[in-house]
């Protein structure tokens, strides 16, 4: 009998949580069903988004196409036109620089790493790649690290005989939300330090064709300004740029303002306020310095303002052109001259202070030939810079020199070309000089001779992806008064890109 109740209560037991999972599968049908016709709805709801967001893209293109009869020069209302055929990373006029706004993958950003290294030798035990960054003119500036890291770290022309690594780029860029782009580039150091090129904000649909950027950025002045090292088309910078401006060009933390007005001709103007912390243009000396030479504290910023203007006029199917002119003002430059007189081994310093002014104007042609891979395009683009700097003399040793004002003026130009001689294969040739004008003007009269250099290279293009280049130079690099270097340079370089990387501009 007993043994009767113990089965019966055990097959009870085993029976009654299917009983109660039986008795829920009518819940469980009605949540299921529930679901289904939730996750149907919002499907629905999302296409329905999409494709009004779609709608209204079209009609906002067909309106500025109508306003705006360049297409090329709408689409990327930052740089100039470009007859090249359409890449899926440029920039649409409804949406900024990184593509169509239309589905959760436009907020991924594109990341991608840039290996740049290269093999070097010249003539003077490897000391011509820093010269051709020190040619002499009278106002040399005082360049200055940046925060944290020896700027030689992070010289572009930091060069020795044998083998050298330039950097590692790292850039991500993006679309944030329907009201913003954002990019930002890293440079990894040979020694491993890590340096912030860029770091901006920009705005996509502000009426009537203006845009805002903000954050740390290369200034639109000329034209190679903005340009990355792996976007050259030589190994190295050129003359004006280096000497005029440093290493990194005018590069700098600030706002900028474009504007691109519906007319006929493709026409882009532009202002940027920068705080002006610049390596050559515009330096100012450590708190040490400035007291030690009565130059005063640093000013509060902004002190650095451009304006630059860009037309791109309409050539045809396979020509291109963009003209401009640019100006850069800084309101406080400071630096400091040493000199020694014949006979005595004391240095004397003395102290100058005042503004800095920079004309440009720049000039870019292409041609898009119809040969396979480049075969038969032809680029040729020229800059000439010209740099004023307005200074008193603020202290030294000559007591009659205290409160003078001299003018130092120094220009230079660069010119080259570049020529698909095969698929995948480009012949360039450039020369640049500084100091046609190399002078002093004022209470102070002297006038210097100039630099200049002849480089050609080769570069092989095997993918979108990968590029060697052979390149040699022959310098003549005026080093002091009556005094030059004349040196042979030879380049191997290579260039590695990993990852999704945006098209470069115009």
């Amino acid at each position: 009998m007993q043994k009767t109740a113990l089965a019966a209560a055990m097959t009870a037991a085993f029976l009654a949580p299917a009983t109660s999972v039986a008795a829920t599968d009518p819940e469980i049908a009605e949540l299921k069903a529930m679901l289904r016709t939730m996750k149907q709805d919002y499907e629905q709801r999302i296409q329905a988004l999409e494709r009004r967001l779609a709608k209204a893209e079209r009609a906002t293109s067909a309106a500025q196409e109508s306003a705006q009869p360049m297409n090329d020069a709408a689409s990327k209302p930052m740089t100039a036109p470009s007859v090249s055929p359409p890449v899926a990373s440029t920039p649409s006029p409804t949406t900024g620089g990184f593509g169509a706004l239309t589905s959760g993958s436009a907020f991924n950003p594109q990341i991608s790493v840039i290996l740049d290294g290269n093999y070097y030798h010249d003539g003077i035990d490897g000391a011509g790649a820093a010269l051709v960054g020190q040619a002499f003119q009278p106002s040399g500036g005082h360049a200055h690290a940046h925060e944290g890291e020896m700027d030689a770290e992070h010289s572009h022309g930091a060069m020795q005989n044998g083998f050298n690594f330039s950097e590692a780029e790292i850039a991500f860029s993006a679309t944030v939300d329907p009201y913003f782009d954002a990019a930002a580039y890293l440079a990894v150091t040979n020694a491993g330090d890590v340096y912030l090129e860029e770091a901006w904000m920009q705005t996509r649909n502000l009426p009537q064709g203006l845009r805002v950027k903000a954050g740390k950025f290369l200034s639109d002045f000329g034209y190679i300004n903005r340009q990355h090292p792996h976007q050259w088309d030589f190994v190295d910078q050129n003359l004006p740029y280096l000497n005029l401006l440093g290493d990194h060009g005018l590069q700098d933390t600030g706002i900028q303002l474009t504007w691109l007005p519906a007319l006929p001709v493709y026409t882009l103007f532009g202002v940027e306020a920068l705080q002006g912390d610049q390596e050559l243009f515009g330096t100012t000396l450590d708190e040490v310095e400035q007291i030690e030479l009565d130059l005063g504290d640093t000013y509060d910023g902004p002190r650095l303002w451009t304006a630059f203007a860009k037309v791109a006029p309409d050539l045809g199917q396979n020509h291109a052109l963009q003209v401009g002119v640019s100006y850069a003002h800084n309101n406080q430059h400071q630096e400091v001259q040493t000199h020694a007189h014949e006979g005595e081994d004391e240095v004397h310093e003395n102290g100058f202070a005042g503004d800095a002014s920079l004309w440009g104007v720049d000039l870019v042609y292409r041609y898009y030939g119809a040969g396979p891979q480049g075969q038969g395009d032809f680029k040729f683009q020229t800059e000439y810079l010209r740099s004023i700097k307005d200074l008193d003399v603020r202290s030294s040793p000559h007591g009659e020199l205290i409160g003078s004002n001299q003018t130092f003026t120094t220009d230079g130009l660069y010119a080259q070309a570049i020529y698909g001689v095969a698929p995948k294969w480009a012949l360039g040739l450039r020369y640049d000089v500084l100091g046609l004008t190399n002078e002093v003007s004022g209470d102070r009269d002297e006038s210097y001779g100039s630099s200049d250099r002849w480089t050609v290279d080769l570069t092989w293009s095997l993918s979108e992806f990968s590029q060697l280049r052979a390149q040699y130079a022959r310098n003549d690099i005026l080093v002091a008064e009556n005094e030059r270097e004349h040196f042979d340079a030879f380049y191997l370089q290579f260039i590695v890109s990993l990852g999704s990387h945006g098209a470069h501009s115009f």
